[in-house]
């Protein structure tokens, strides 16, 4: 017996908000009561068949989750058939490329819509935007009613597009078992295929990240599919030719004769993708590349040095830490190749002054690859320096009171990044490691705290925390985890404790005087830090701007009528258009990043806020919204009632209005009484409170 996704979501809703009623349930995910009801008792009876006992009703309207269901199925994935799941535009996309590139490349319209459960006119839809995805391969769709559907291109283009759809597969709730029921893979194979990449490990004396290790026997596994039906490049780049003296084409080479494959370009091939893999441990000094790697990474330091001014403490440590890095990084950028997720975005926002200094700073690196550096590659080479440019200062803590790990699925220069950025937030807590999921679940030293992007099985105290926080962020964080750590707030000093240390080294003349102006020192002097806080998040030249300057009588709207994003994001910049904010490129930038780049824009269910860069058209901070009459879909990956525009020429003078606008939303009687508007003077008051 399978989950469809409605069983789904409500299991995985109740295991991860234990204390959710069913009326939250309900409001959450959008059903009735009878639905709830219903999907509950699928559940029960999927648990049932499981040897699991059944989630319970109690009469207060919460659940009662047996404990071995909650520690089954709080960070394990769930199967699910794949014809009751329902998919989104995107995901059907990269199912189909797996269905083309790994079955056979003459499919008929009736393998898609069997093996997907979908419409025909579904199908359309989707191969047509399918046809954008694979022009950016430089790979074309061919129909004929002889062959059916077939993949027009070069072999080396089809894989990159083929390891494309793995890894956004691999990112679906169950992709791994979708990939493996779709693709009709065999686990005796596969297992034999992992199998190989362990012994890759340990022969070259690596461990792959953890996200890479479950990408890798997939790659593999379909490459050698479409080598086996003799679907094989005629020809590969010259950087691939410099590899047959390395230790891993060596290694390779022993796989691939164990696994039948007898092709040289197949095995130069085959090495570039361990090559090009992000690795725990790097070993220096293998060949000519990694030789020269040493010379220019130090070479890297000393111009990001000269240009920030400054000089690194620990220059032996950052340059060990960045040379595992580039290893992988070097081949990445040579094959053309790049397997990391791309944080561009959610890096650089905040730190586009450090980008563009890491940037002056990498000519010696483009001197040994032959060309610039892709964005999406510095921008880790930003992560790994920022993250030591802000040790630096903080090496001295205080004696720590705990003992904490760090766990990271995101990769080294990522983790590095995490474990810095809470030595520097938490430096009560000593963090002794930054490890891998597979490296925690090994590790044996003694620790009290563990802080993780995933869930991870432990008795330990954990935190979950994403990798990259803002500092708004970061102080609601600190304070979460003093909270439970600690039971106390940060602002709350024990008056009594304090006047006891003041009577054992003083003489207290009159101790009710004393109580009263210290409470009331110390009241300020809270709501005193708090503003301090406040300002030096939100401040830029002296100059604060609030919520009610950007959002007035001519920026906030209420239509009556039912309109398509892209005219919804044109009309809300109207104003700012006439008033000469924004300029018409800013506009078209907005729409173009949802179309194009598919930026995941929701801040709060229901409201999505448009913005381009600062750079893109935009001349000082304005911000507009409009209520609509109902949900609408934005760029076929969203939907939203309430749509917001925003542009700011500068990285810091927004926030404190974007801050006062996300307390707003964060209020759901507030959010309710938005969508109730029927006037602009509505929203007004709401905003002015």
């Amino acid at each position: 017996m399978y989950l469809n996704q409605r069983c789904y979501l409500v299991l995985k809703t109740i295991i991860d908000n234990p204390s959710i009623t069913g009326k939250k349930l309900e409001e959450r995910l959008n059903l009735s009561r009878k639905q709830v009801s219903y999907t509950i008792d699928k559940i029960n009876d999927y648990l049932e068949q499981n040897g699991f006992s059944k989630i319970e009703r109690l009469r207060t309207g919460k659940f009662n989750i047996p404990l071995f269901v909650i520690e089954e199925f709080q960070s394990k994935e769930i199967e699910t058939d794949i014809k009751n799941y329902v998919f989104s535009s995107q995901e059907r996309s990269d199912l189909l490329l797996l269905l083309l590139l790994s079955i056979g490349e003459n499919l008929s319209s009736y393998h898609f819509t069997s093996a997907l459960g979908i419409s025909k006119n579904t199908l359309i839809s989707d191969l047509k935007k399918l046809k954008n995805i694979i022009g950016l391969f430089n790979i074309s769709l061919f129909y004929s009613r002889a062959e059916g559907y077939t993949l027009m291109g070069t072999e080396l283009s089809k894989r990159d597009l083929l390891i494309y759809a793995i890894k956004n597969v691999l990112g679906i709730k169950n992709g791994e078992s979708i990939i493996l029921k779709l693709c009709d893979i065999k686990n005796e194979k596969l297992y034999r295929i992992k199998e190989e990449i362990e012994e890759i490990e340990t022969k070259l004396n690596i461990r792959f990240t953890d996200k890479r290790l479950k990408e890798l026997p997939y790659i593999l596994y379909l490459i050698i599919r479409r080598i086996d039906i003799g679907r094989m490049p005629v020809e590969l780049p010259k950087a691939f030719q410099h590899m047959k003296g390395t230790k891993e084409y060596s290694v390779v080479n022993e796989m691939t004769e164990n696994l039948g494959i007898s092709n040289p370009l197949e095995k130069m091939y085959l090495t570039a993708q361990i090559q090009v893999s992000n690795i725990h441990h790097f070993e220096k000094n293998k060949n000519k590349v990694e030789k020269n790697l040493v010379t220019v990474v130090k070479a890297v330091i000393e111009e990001f040095e000269k240009h920030c001014c400054i000089r690194f403490k620990e220059k032996d440590k950052l340059l060990e830490a960045f040379i595992q890095h580039c290893g992988p990084a070097v081949y990445r950028i040579l094959y053309n190749y790049h397997i990391e997720p791309n944080i561009t975005d959610m890096f650089l926002t905040e730190h586009q002054y450090l980008h563009q200094l890491v940037k002056k700073s990498v000519a010696p690196l483009e001197a040994l690859v032959g060309r610039e550096l892709p964005d999406e590659e510095l921008v880790y080479l930003t992560v790994l320096l920022g993250a030591w440019l802000r040790r630096e200062g903080f090496l001295d803590f205080v004696e720590a009171k705990r003992r904490g790990v760090v766990v990271c699925t995101k990769g080294v220069s990522i983790s590095n990044y995490l474990l810095i950025t809470l030595k520097e937030l938490f430096p009560e807590i000593e963090f002794i490691a930054s490890l891998s999921v597979r490296e925690f679940n090994d590790y044996q030293e003694n620790y009290s705290i563990v802080f993780s992007t995933v869930r991870v099985k432990t008795e330990k105290t954990q935190f979950l925390v994403k990798p990259f926080l803002n500092d708004q962020e970061k102080q609601s964080f600190r304070e979460k985890v003093f909270q439970e750590l600690e039971g106390i707030n940060l602002h709350t000093i024990q008056i009594e404790e304090l006047i006891k240390i003041v009577r054992e080294h003083s003489i207290i003349y009159n101790e009710t005087k004393m109580e009263k102006a210290l409470k009331k020192y110390i009241s300020r002097s809270a709501a005193t830090q708090d503003k301090i806080f406040d300002r030096q998040l939100n401040r830029t030249f002296g100059q604060e701007i609030l919520l009610k300057d950007l959002l007035t009588d001519d920026t906030v709207m209420v239509s009556q009528e039912v309109l398509q994003w892209e005219e919804a994001i044109r009309k809300i910049s109207e104003p700012l258009l006439r008033a000469r904010i924004f300029e018409e490129r800013y506009i078209l930038r907005m729409i173009e990043i949802i179309n194009v780049e598919r930026s995941y824009i929701m801040i709060a269910d229901g409201v999505v806020i448009a913005h381009a860069g600062v750079d893109d058209g935009v001349n000082q901070v304005g911000m507009g919204m409009m209520k609509l009459p109902k949900k609408i879909a934005v760029g076929d990956y969203m939907d939203a009632d309430i749509m917001i525009v925003l542009g700011t020429p500068d990285r810091t003078i927004h926030l404190n209005a974007l801050s006062q606008l996300n307390r707003i939303l964060e209020s759901e009687k507030s959010l309710e009484r938005i969508r109730l508007a029927t006037r602009t003077e509505e929203i007004l008051e709401i905003i002015h409170e």
